[in-house]
């Protein structure tokens, strides 16, 4: 394509420019080029089409220039017009938020199949990011209230802004860390999110239009669940009885959703898969009456089997210095194995540890440290890990009778630790 200074362009020349630019970068060059030519002219593809010897202004030559190598550095195509369609609307997008995806409409899909548009509700959406799924909600069910939460204020005001848009107004907007600003005494006949459920390290995360989009909203901890175990454990106290959570995941997650749900006290969980056939949206209720809601939440008692925990004793008698490090997997939510990694913090050694479990089709449950030396109560610094600080932490240490024994901890929030009980189970 020529530069301004040679004259003006038409369109079928500027269409032949973009699809000849980003061939090497765009898995569809052509629908690129028509996209953000439609964008700067404001028109559509038939006018295109109908017009091909039309010419550009030079400014708008100039601009389409610009435009079509910002692609070509891999720029997504969102980001560029400023907009992105989910549910038939028109969404406000820009780097401080992630872009909506097709598969995300498969919680719209199932929260309206369980929300009655003739009854009123009370509907929350976590990390609502754009607030493609509170808004779309809210418009849907306009006899519904509905709370979006982000501790973004960038992608608040984006929400915002989409919001009145499209007239959503029985939507509330709230900014801070998952459910910390929610008022305590307030309930939900049904909690949707889509959190990051990328594993940290993830090569994907490098690639396409994922580089440009905020990390924030994408990754979560070693095995990407950080951020749906924190939601899974809090939902359950924002829930009325009966209520419903609804999460978007990875599409090879579901297994250990479905854990985690169970091992929290949830009940009638359901998967769901998008149009990929991928499970890709898992569904359960907490206190129905055909699942009762658990005396004694996971936070305060932990189950595990006598004879792992006899075998980590065990280790840490025989480990040099007494010192001893790792992870222990579970599957559906019930301790199964220790995998060692480095004492010493090694973050190799670690992901070496994270892939072994993964391998064996387990999830995190817990970190493990031995610190004989340590007294009766450790510290906060012995406790917590900053990698991973809402994962249940196990210490093994000399109690008051100089025996070594297994102590839990998990992070209660805002209160820091409190420890767990842990139920030993016989084989």
């Amino acid at each position: 394509m020529a530069t301004a200074g040679a004259g003006p362009e038409t369109l079928a020349a500027a269409l032949a420019f973009g699809n000849h630019r980003l061939r090497e970068t765009s898995d569809n060059t052509a629908l690129d080029a028509e996209v953000l030519l439609m964008y700067l002219l404001g028109c559509d593809r038939a006018h295109l089409r109908a017009w091909p010897e039309k010419q550009l202004k030079p400014a708008e030559t100039r601009e389409y220039e610009a435009l079509i190598e910002r692609r070509r550095e891999g720029w997504p195509i969102a980001y560029l017009t400023g907009e992105r369609e989910f549910w038939s609307r028109c969404f406000r997008v820009a780097p401080g938020v992630l872009i909506p995806r097709p598969e995300t409409e498969l919680l719209i899909e199932l929260a309206l199949a369980a929300t009655p548009a003739d009854q009123p509700a009370n509907l929350l959406d976590l990390g609502t990011g754009s607030g493609i799924i509170a808004i779309t909600l809210a418009v849907e069910r306009p006899r519904t209230r509905v709370t979006a939460v982000d501790i973004s204020v960038e992608a608040l005001a984006i929400a915002r802004t989409n919001a009145e848009q499209h007239g959503a107004r029985n939507l509330r907007l709230l900014q801070g860390d998952w459910l910390r600003p929610l008022p305590p005494n307030e309930r939900y006949d049904l909690i949707v999110s889509n959190p990051p459920y990328i594993a940290e390290g993830d090569p994907h995360l490098q690639q396409g239009d994922l580089r440009h989009e905020p990390g924030l909203a994408l990754a979560s901890g070693m095995d990407g669940l950080t951020a749906l175990r924190r939601i899974i454990a809090e939902a359950r106290d924002f829930l009325n009885p009966g209520g419903a959570l609804l999460l978007e995941h990875g599409y090879d997650q579901a297994d250990a959703i479905g854990g985690l749900l169970r091992a929290s006290g949830y009940g009638e969980i359901t998967h769901h898969r998008d149009l990929q056939g991928h499970r890709r949206a898992t569904m359960a209720r907490y206190g129905s009456p055909s699942h009762p809601t658990p005396i004694t939440a996971m936070t305060d008692t932990l189950q595990l089997p006598r004879a792992l925990v006899n075998h980590l004793l065990h280790l840490a008698q025989i480990a040099p210095d007494g010192r001893l490090a790792g992870l222990i997997g579970a599957k559906d939510g019930y301790a199964q194995s220790f995998h060692a990694t480095d004492v010493n913090a090694n973050a190799s050694a670690r992901e070496a540890a994270m892939k072994a479990l993964q391998t064996q089709g387990e999830t995190l449950l817990a970190i493990l440290s031995s610190h004989p030396d340590s007294p009766a109560e450790p510290s906060d610094q012995e406790i917590i890990d900053n990698d991973n600080p809402d994962i249940p932490r196990f210490i093994i240490s000399l109690n008051t009778k100089g025996v070594l024994e297994l102590r839990g901890f998990q992070r209660i929030q805002p209160l820091g630790w409190q420890e767990i009980e842990l139920v030993l189970l016989e084989d």
